[in-house]
């Protein structure tokens, strides 16, 4: 019997009116994620070019269909008649006819092409073909598990950080983006700041804190929650320390939602949330090799192995070692980071999968990142070398990260899924840094010493699956979650700190040398603090009609900080997190889509009477048109959005100054509001098998709608971050005899900005712009080269203020790397 296998739902065509409106959408949506396309079809079944796949083994049924998904192309057979046949998987770089023939090696089976993007498949008899079979097409539109490590692709087929039900980028009612394995390997991208340089939406600021990472924001908010395979955690140290920045070898990819994210992330801001999605164990033995240099002596070596370790298969792992050795364009610094990271997957029984892992970093920095001076005036240094680093030889940063991760799922047989999962965090940090000041007119330094000791626990529980109402099929998303937060830091400063006393710097003429390292008392300042999260969620996707889905959401949550220092705590009992989405198809390409979603961000402030103030909300409103084309190899999408933070603590001037209870300042009253706007468009995934592309624009504006401040209304929240940002991204596989090789490239533009502490210090627009290629020797083998910041392009990265924060991009640089997989 020959029968359909969907290996996703199909829309199906609605016989609905299609408004004017909706047409306008729909077509100029088309237009923009398709302009940049060639003549012809743009997916040949014929097409001669080389991918690298990464299928693991399975039925022979499933892999040829995974094989088409990714190739993108069009096949057709009878299921029934490859019953019992096994697939080793496919490893390797392969042309699409190639490819085929791998998989149906003895199989008595082969691919035959017919037309256009079809494939066939038709039996072997005694080495003739016989005819064709009369078969029907599995759809290469398959709802994987988002893995994209593999197939090349600059897109996923599905996403669950906004709801954890796995849903494609088109059926997500909110603005989302993945930075994928291939676009994290083609742009040597190694750290989370790397990556947050290079997504949709996602601002980074480096050298306003200190530590080893960059400060995130979006949507003029910065970012409060990370998330590891979709358990949240939250970002920073503290409000004074970054330690975020996380190397990118060991994840298949970074998931960001932007916007209120409170549905599954709980307490936060809304910004958005960045979900950082582990590599998993592979079911046959693959693995690679990848060593690297580059400019300012930037030596680095990875080894990538994982497979089966028994015979069954039954119990999987995976292993990723790396270590580099660098210095940096700016003095004074030399950075050692090393990690470790391992996992082992087991097959409990065929429906129960246990896993169990375990991630280890160490960062050894001589020296910090520069925050460097302005003129009094607010004017920057004229003729300052970008290499300049105002700091002394003892200063470091040391940071220790230990991770151990596990899970376990069981799929029911009606479909069900549950998941338990949890994470234990032991971040550690040791930093002696150098800042600078002005006193009496005379640029000084102050030396601080700091030491941190942090604990993180996060526990999730979820359930979902289908269920049947009124003669359709919805689903169903139940949850539980449990956070808590340790946050045990101490330190103090040199005695000269911030007084006439300290060492006078000359910015053009410094001796890292010339200051001895002071001794400093290590209990002039400390945080103890102990932050719990508790709550239980659900979430539904209703199938109202065909073209119609909602997704109507709800979180409960309980929250409590706990002040060991002094002894006070404050709580926010059954706070309610609501969400709401909608996705209309316009077609079979085309939806449009509606979101209102919230998040709650809980404040230690008092009024006058000594009643705690409620929560600052974070409300997000959002619209928008999505496509979807060459069977979701390649997404687009146009967002608007509106965000009410409400509720943010002012002074209350009419009330007494000092408020009862403290020594200075007035009460409390939770009357302040910001606004955000902006839209966002994004295309990205494969304009052609060999073609790659992400193309990023934003547009935001937060400002002040309410504030004690009558001055501030009307006024940026932040106006040190850009309201204007593009980003892309490409790699183009050449045709023909050139194949071998890949070319591409990045840019990264923005706005004008002005300093938020001093708006005399301002940055002009400016773009950067990066290059790379990539030569494959054979199929294991191949070599690339990076080169960042083509045209040598000198601006500050981060402004800050007049005595420091204010951070140069770095010089035009390379990297040249050789990778061999196994």
């Amino acid at each position: 019997m020959i029968r359909s296998i969907p290996l996703r739902s199909h829309r199906r065509r609605h016989p609905l009116a299609v408004t004017a409106l909706a047409a306008a959408l729909r077509a100029g949506l088309g237009a923009l994620a398709l302009s940049a396309l060639p003549a012809g079809p743009a997916f040949s079944a014929e097409s001669a070019a080389e991918r690298q796949y990464a299928i693991a083994a399975g039925p022979l049924g499933d892999i040829l269909a995974e094989y088409a998904a990714t190739a993108g192309v069009q096949l057709v057979f009878d299921p029934a008649l490859l019953q019992g046949l096994h697939s080793p998987g496919l490893q390797g770089r392969y042309a699409l006819r190639e490819g085929f023939e791998q998989l149906l090696r003895d199989s008595g089976w082969q691919a035959v092409p017919q037309g256009g993007n079809g494939w066939s498949l038709r039996k072997v008899a005694g080495g003739r073909p016989t005819a064709t079979l009369a078969a029907v097409t599995v759809s290469a539109q398959r709802l994987q598990d988002g893995t994209t490590e593999g197939s090349g692709q600059y897109t996923t087929g599905a996403m669950n950080t906004a709801t954890k039900m796995a849903l494609s980028p088109r059926e997500t009612p909110q603005s989302v983006s993945v930075l994928t394995r291939a676009q994290i390997d083609d742009q040597n991208l190694t750290t989370l700041d790397d990556a947050v340089q290079q997504i949709t939406g996602l601002t980074i600021q480096k050298g306003y804190y200190t530590g080893d990472s960059g400060s995130f924001s979006a949507r003029g908010f910065p970012v409060a929650n990370l998330l590891l395979d979709g358990v949240p955690t939250s970002a920073g140290a503290n409000g004074t320390f970054n330690a975020d920045n996380d190397a990118l070898d060991i994840y298949d990819r970074v998931e960001v939602v932007r916007g209120a994210t409170g549905l599954t992330t709980g307490a936060g801001t809304p910004s958005a949330a960045i979900n950082l999605v582990r590599k998993r164990p592979t079911a046959q033995t693959q693995g690679r090799v990848t060593l690297s240099a580059g400019s300012w002596d930037n030596y680095r070596a990875m080894v990538d192995a994982g497979g089966p370790l028994n015979e069954a298969g039954t119990l999987r792992g995976r292993v990723v070692a790396s270590v580099q050795d660098s210095d940096k364009f700016y003095d004074v610094a030399h950075d050692r980071n090393h990690q470790l990271y391992g996992i082992l997957e087991a097959d409990l029984t065929p429906e129960t999968v246990a896993t169990l892992g375990f991630h280890y970093r160490k960062v050894d920095n001589d020296g910090l990142l520069p925050g460097l001076p302005t003129n009094p005036d607010g004017s920057f240094l004229s003729g300052l070398r970008r290499s300049a680093n105002l700091a002394n030889d003892f200063d470091y940063w040391k940071q220790t990260d230990k991770t151990l991760f596990a899970e376990l799922t069981h799929r029911f047989a009606n479909d069900w899924q549950m998941k338990a999962a949890a994470v234990w965090k032991r971040p550690e940090q040791d930093m002696l840094f150098s800042g600078l000041y002005r006193n009496g007119g005379v640029l000084r330094q102050n030396t601080q010493h700091y030491r941190l000791d942090n604990e993180q626990d996060s526990y999730d529980l979820s359930l979902n699956g289908p269920f049947s109402l009124f003669g359709r099929t919805h689903e169903l998303m139940l949850g539980a979650s449990y956070r808590s937060r340790d946050n045990l830091n101490w330190g103090g400063w040199a005695a000269y700190s911030w007084t006439a006393a300290g060492p006078a710097v000359d910015p053009y003429d410094w001796d890292s040398s010339a200051v001895s390292r002071p001794d400093i008392d290590m209990t002039l300042w400390g945080i103890d603090t102990t932050t719990r999260q508790q709550a239980v969620y659900a979430a539904t996707r209703l199938s109202i009609a065909d073209p119609l889905k909602v997704i109507l959401g709800t979180r409960i949550n309980r929250y409590k900080h706990d002040n060991h220092r002094n002894n006070t705590s404050y709580k926010v009992n059954q706070e309610l997190t609501p969400y709401l989405g909608a996705i209309y198809d316009l077609d079979d390409r085309h939806s449009v889509y509606a979101s209102w979603t919230e998040i709650f961000e809980p404040q230690g402030s008092y009024d006058s009477s000594g009643k705690l103030l409620d929560p600052i909300t974070g409300t997000n409103y959002e619209v928008g048109v999505k496509g979807e084309y060459f069977g979701g190899r390649l997404n687009a999408s146009l967002a608007a959005f509106v965000i009410r933070q409400q509720n943010r603590a002012t002074d209350d001037l009419a009330g007494p100054n000092p408020c009862p209870g403290s020594a200075w300042g007035y009460c409390q009253r939770a009357s302040g509001e910001v606004e955000s706007k902006g839209i966002e468009l994004e295309v990205s995934g494969a304009l052609t098998p060999d073609w790659q592309l992400m193309a990023g624009y934003t547009y935001v504006a937060a400002k002040y709608t309410k504030d004690a401040e009558r001055s501030n209304i009307g006024r940026l929240l932040n106006p040190s971050l850009p309201r204007h940002q593009f980003k892309l991204s490409t790699s183009y596989r050449l045709p023909g005899e050139l194949r071998r090789w890949r070319v591409g490239g990045n840019l990264y533009a923005q706005n004008g900005i002005k300093a938020s502490e001093d708006s005399r210090i301002r940055q002009s627009g400016y773009a950067v712009v990066g290059l790379h290629t990539a030569y494959s020797v054979d199929k294991q083998t191949e070599i690339r080269l990076n080169i960042h910041n083509l045209f040598d392009k000198r601006y500050y990265q981060t402004i800050g203020w007049d005595a420091g924060g204010n951070v140069f991009g770095a010089p035009r640089n390379f990297t040249l790397s050789a990778q061999y997989s196994f």
